[in-house]
């Protein structure tokens, strides 16, 4: 290994997904502001080619990440993570990890999670979400106060009996917020809706690429090929210990802005804490159902979002559940998952628009993914024996006798829990809070005790409503994009 090399910048960012591009993009739109560093790996160099630890968690790759195995143990590899084969925890691919591929849908209702923060921070929140709306030109309908935006979309004519109610006993009808910018107007005559079967899934959906392409290739970025494996203080500046292969730096750096996901995130701040106990990461567990519908479903994307929500009225356990048609990289994935499927993919797939997949997201009280640094510093995580499945199973047969009764589908379904952390939503470790609790940020997302460290992922959060944090963690780094001093 070489020698270390020193480099000194002002502000530096760990990360360079759709948080991290979000805080750039509001911090270079200020005056006077000109240039920041980014660290952020590229995943895709073959490293660790003898690391078979997680076979458990890549033969249960999602449909979006076939293909990406490489980046996917290098992630873990490089990270020093060790996942127990009782939970499902996924990596991260390159530019961004899983937004550059998940990044489909948005939920509306983000300020049930944000109470607690103080007025002006919950305001200014509020007003970045509406913002990036507009700005992005998503697909939806969103409102704030006395404003509105609405760039509406139709939705398969199965679903508009369920809209139309609005409420139904126990439940509440939404359509989200779809990730996609409008760049291409396809109108029917005499309609002001979107035909989203005719939307380019590659350049219009919202993805750290995209945004990048969009926002930020001109702007004055300097990107650092590294991993960051440790973070320690010295005198007035962060360190920051990276390594690429077989090179490594140290990098020093005024203020340090956290956006490389929660897992890293929380293993580096751990580290840097010398916090040795158990962490729980928060995150919405899944269950996956298939249903048959009794109508064609028009859609040829190759991966089409769910343009549905159903989610609880009452805030004791609440849930959302998801529909999406079948397409061509659910059928795919579910036959190489599903072995005895393999047959008749053929089949599967020449009735896939038959097909409706159900995802149905938990409140994050459910959580069961655990994390705990070891005396190698690096982390395991793991989850215990929790029995959710049988709750699941509840409200799985309400919104079956639901569908039933509006005649949607046929009296069959099939469901799928495929574990604890396979549900890609992470969150909640570092939360928000103005209480003493060394493990926090405050209203600025300042690390408690730490006035130039600040955390603008996933981790500030807990979201028990918003089972479809993006937007939430977007807006919220766009905010600290526009506040931070240099």
């Amino acid at each position: 290994m070489s020698s270390k090399q020193k480099n000194f910048f002002g502000i530096v960012v760990i990360g360079s997904g759709l948080s991290s591009l979000s805080f750039i993009h509001s911090y270079l739109g200020k005056k006077g502001s000109k240039k920041i560093d980014v660290i952020s790996p590229e995943l895709n160099e073959t490293f660790d080619k003898n690391n078979n630890l997680h076979s458990h968690i890549y033969k249960y790759l999602p449909p979006q990440m076939l293909g990406k195995l490489k980046n996917v143990k290098n992630y873990f590899f490089y990270n020093k993570f060790f996942v127990n084969k009782n939970c499902k925890v996924l990596g991260s691919l390159e530019f961004g990890g899983l937004s550059n591929y998940w990044a489909l849908q948005m939920d509306h209702n983000i300020s049930d999670d944000i109470r607690h923060l103080n007025n002006t921070a919950r305001k200014k929140l509020s007003g970045s979400f509406f913002e990036l709306v507009k700005k992005l030109r998503l697909l939806g309908e969103f409102k704030l106060n006395n404003k509105s935006f609405k760039n509406d979309y139709e939705i398969d004519s199965i679903f508009k009996s369920l809209l139309e109610k609005k409420t139904i006993k126990d439940f509440r009808v939404t359509k989200p917020i779809l990730a996609y910018s409008n760049t291409n107007l396809f109108l029917k005559k005499n309609s002001l809706k979107q035909k989203i079967n005719l939307i380019n899934e590659n350049r219009d959906k919202l993805t750290a690429k995209n945004y990048y392409n969009k926002f930020l290739k001109n702007k004055n970025i300097r990107f650092h090929n590294y991993v960051v494996n440790k973070i320690y203080i010295k005198k007035n500046r962060i360190g920051l210990v990276c390594q690429n292969k077989d090179q490594k730096k140290i990098f020093y750096a005024k203020k340090v802005i956290m956006a490389c996901g929660t897992l890293v995130t929380t293993k580096l701040i751990l580290e840097l804490l010398n916090i040795r106990s158990e962490i729980k990461i928060k995150h919405h567990p899944r269950l996956i159902t298939a249903f048959l519908s009794k109508s064609k479903i028009e859609n040829d994307m190759t991966f089409m979002p769910s343009t549905l929500h159903i989610k609880s009225k009452n805030s004791i356990n609440t849930f959302a559940a998801d529909f999406r048609p079948g397409n061509k990289l659910i059928i795919n994935s579910a036959a190489k998952i599903k072995k005895y499927l393999f047959p008749f993919k053929i089949f599967l797939n020449l009735f896939r628009k038959y097909i409706i997949f159900s995802n149905i997201f938990f409140d994050s009280k459910y959580s069961n993914l655990f994390m705990k640094l070891r005396k190698n510093n690096s982390a395991i995580i793991y989850s215990k024996k929790k029995h959710t499945l049988s709750f699941f199973k509840k409200i799985q047969k309400k919104i079956f006798k639901l569908f039933l009764m509006e005649k949607l589908v046929y009296p069959f379904f099939n469901i799928n829990f495929p574990g604890f952390g396979y549900d890609f939503h992470y969150f909640g470790t570092i939360p928000i809070t103005n209480n003493n609790k060394k493990l926090s940020v405050n209203d600025q997302c300042q690390l408690k005790g730490f006035k130039n460290i600040y955390i603008i992922d996933g981790s500030v959060f807990d979201f028990k409503i918003n089972k479809y944090p993006l937007g939430a963690i977007m807006a919220n780094a766009s905010r600290i994009g526009k506040e931070i001093k240099k």
